[in-house]
């Protein structure tokens, strides 16, 4: 009777452990509610990402910096990685999302950030229920161990060395201080004499203009030159001037021994310098020779005669009144 009672005890004990360690077995950290608000209601979309290294379970989905979500499951799919996300029920996400995976500061935790569309295009119709948006439009993070693979690239190339090298050498050539100041100067007085004649550079500009509605006006001419005729008319040109470039080198020592031209040429200058000199002075000379042809010798030309306005005698008197006598003493009368 005793063995009985023990057997039975002894399967009671067993039946107890087997049913506990199978609910141990089931129990996870997932299923453990964390604080903060979680998503009841609402409706699953799918992202599909190239990877999702350390995204952790129900992680947060934010669009537009607010919380709309939680992440619910995430499997592996072939070549890329299916992130199914939970999104409360109104608010709408339109299917030309993108979807990134981010972290707020450097040690916290990856979510899910839903962007607007890429080039800020117009947004289009709200994902339903169980729709993806593609991997096209999903951007994953980089490997950690690629950055840190890169930052001790950049640390151990040298570059920290290389730009401290670089800021002592412009250090080095830097001018003075005083040179510098003396730069400084010169650039505001230079700056102050243009802010000054100002109003030459309106001329000029006022010139370009006049320039620019003078060929303006000249167009239809202009225009013609781009014309079949005008295009004909540089055709014909072309050849001419081709012609005379054979003609000319065939004259003979002109061409090939020319240079005994330079003696002539200068000659030449100088007959030219001599003529300009003689000019300046004929140029002197001619109003002298004007006023004495014009005002002496013309006149007398036309009109010979001598008009006698005075005669004074030896005593200092007047005898042009006696006109007779005067006569009589030039034997001009009897």
């Amino acid at each position: 009777m005793k063995i009985r009672i023990c057997v039975l005890i002894c399967a009671v004990v067993c039946a107890l452990n087997t049913t506990g360690c199978s609910s141990l077995s089931s129990l996870s950290v997932d299923a453990v509610p964390v604080p903060g608000h979680t998503v009841r209601d609402g409706y699953g979309i799918v992202a599909e990402f190239v990877n999702v290294l350390n995204l952790p379970d129900r992680a947060k989905v934010v669009m537009d910096g607010t919380t709309v979500g939680e992440v619910s499951k995430v499997a592996v799919a072939g070549n890329h990685v299916d992130v199914t996300a939970r999104i409360q029920g109104g608010v709408e996400v339109p299917s030309n999302t993108s979807a990134v995976l981010q972290q707020a500061t450097v040690l916290g935790d990856i979510y899910l950030a839903l962007e607007p569309p890429l080039g800020g295009a117009t947004p289009s119709r709200p994902l339903a229920a169980g729709e993806r948006i593609p991997l096209q439009q999903t951007l994953s993070p980089p490997q950690l161990e690629d950055t840190i693979a890169n930052l001790a690239n950049f640390i151990g190339s040298g570059s920290i060395q290389r730009g401290q090298q670089t800021l002592v050498r412009l250090n080095r050539i830097t001018p003075p201080k005083d040179e510098v100041r003396r730069v400084v100067s010169q650039v505001t007085t230079d700056l102050n004499q243009l802010s000054d004649n100002i109003d030459t550079v309106d001329v000029m500009i006022t010139g370009l203009q006049q320039t620019s509605n003078v060929v303006g006006g000249w167009a239809p001419q202009l225009s013609f030159w781009f014309t079949p005729q005008g295009v004909r008319g540089f055709e014909r040109s072309t050849v001419i001037a081709r012609e005379f470039g054979y003609l000319l080198p065939s004259v003979g020592t002109i061409y090939s021994s020319g240079y005994w031209l330079v003696p002539a040429f200068s000659s030449l200058a100088n007959a030219v310098t001599a003529i300009v000199g003689a000019k300046r002075v004929v140029e002197g000379e001619y109003p002298r020779w004007r006023k004495f042809i014009l005002d002496y010798f013309l006149p007398q030309e036309k009109h010979p005669a001598i008009n006698i306005t005075s005669i004074v005698g030896p005593d200092r008197r007047e005898l042009s009144g006696n006109v007779e006598q005067v006569l009589r003493m030039l034997g001009a009368v009897p």
